[in-house]
């Protein structure tokens, strides 16, 4: 695989990151803004998180708020090395500024049997350099991205689970109606449930939220946005090992350099006579 080619995937990976990571970001800061007062019952404790959630004897209450915080404030550095690196590899991909004017880069005088000789090679974009070092951002993102990914993912099935119990408190539930509660009903039914029994009934008639699909929206795009850092990790660690084993990487193909002296020569023959 070529320097090209590489690059254009690895652009294409960050901006999917940067989409990724705002989708998320978006998500989880709309579940945690809409339950952040209704779930809020602890004293002397900020426990506005969705995430995390548990069920008591008379309410229920929301986890701590750090990990809504981390839920959406750990997405800001893949959204904004994504756009970055995204921009970077993209430009260089795609905007080809005058590489493909015959200007003269290098030069040398040559003396031939004709007289002298002009090589002319032609403009090309510098290859990158900096795939170690990207290596390392990738890798720190991606553990950044997989741990974002593990605590929303984990929270969302704690909640569902403490949920159950609230509900059959709530329904006042008994025998296999129980049984159908803890077995049944999916993590998507609880959180329609808790839309609907669990919101602030002053608020609902015009402000109304789907929990459950908001959540599983950002498990999914946090579990994408692992992939694609991971992907992008693999992509530089293989740009990195072709230059530091002296492959030539470029982002044009070099032209003959024979055609180019041969045609430099006859211009310099002519020029002569």
């Amino acid at each position: 695989m070529d320097a090209s080619r590489i690059e254009r995937i690895i652009s294409l990976l960050y901006i999917s990151s940067a989409v990724l990571s705002l989708t998320s970001l978006i998500c989880l800061v709309t579940v945690w803004q809409y339950w952040t007062s209704i779930v809020n019952f602890c004293i002397n404790v900020d426990c506005g998180c969705i995430l995390y959630a548990r069920s008591s004897f008379n309410s229920f209450m929301g986890g701590e708020v750090i990990l809504c915080h981390f839920g959406v404030y750990g997405m800001i550095p893949p959204l904004i090395f994504g756009l970055c690196l995204g921009g970077y590899h993209g430009y260089r991909c795609c905007i080809h500024k005058n590489l493909d004017a015959p200007v003269q880069v290098t030069s040398r005088n040559l003396e031939t049997d004709d007289g002298p000789a002009v090589v002319v090679r032609p403009k090309r974009r510098a290859p990158c350099k900096q795939w170690t070092l990207a290596s390392f951002l990738t890798i720190l993102l991606f553990f950044l991205s997989l741990t974002h990914a593990i605590i929303t993912t984990d929270g969302y099935y704690k909640t569902c689970e403490q949920y159950r119990k609230r509900l059959i408190q709530v329904l006042n539930s008994a025998g296999r109606e129980t049984e159908v509660i803890h077995d049944r009903l999916s993590c998507g039914a609880m959180f329609d449930f808790m839309d609907y029994l669990q919101s602030d009934p002053d608020t609902f008639e015009y402000k109304k939220i789907d929990t459950g699909f908001a959540l599983r929206l950002a498990i999914v795009s946090s579990w994408l946005n692992c992939c694609a850092w991971i992907l992008a990790f693999s992509l530089n660690v293989i740009a990195a090992r072709k230059r530091f084993c002296c492959w030539t990487l470029q982002i044009d193909p070099p032209e003959d350099d024979a055609g180019a002296i041969a045609l430099a020569s006859i211009r310099s023959r002519h020029q002569t006579e």
